[in-house]
């Protein structure tokens, strides 16, 4: 029997657009991030924009490269 189930939500964020409504939305993302699971640089880097997904669940909020969000996208 399942007495609570863990609930995750997730932002992809694939351009300055979305950038600019991740930041109105109330998430805490930066310019340049950094994976949490294989430490590349995400974000606006040079000129460039790499994209990342913002993971929220009830404690905690982490950015994720899309490299690494392919399993789950």
């Amino acid at each position: 029997m399942i007495k609570h189930m863990r609930h995750i939500e997730m932002h992809v964020v694939e351009s300055l657009h979305d950038f600019s409504l991740a930041e109105i939305a109330g998430l805490d993302v930066y310019e340049e991030e950094t994976c949490e699971e294989c430490f590349e640089k995400v974000g606006e880097l040079e000129l460039k924009f790499i994209p990342f997904v913002v993971l929220l669940d009830e404690e905690s909020e982490w950015i994720v490269c899309m490299e690494c969000a392919k399993p789950v996208l």
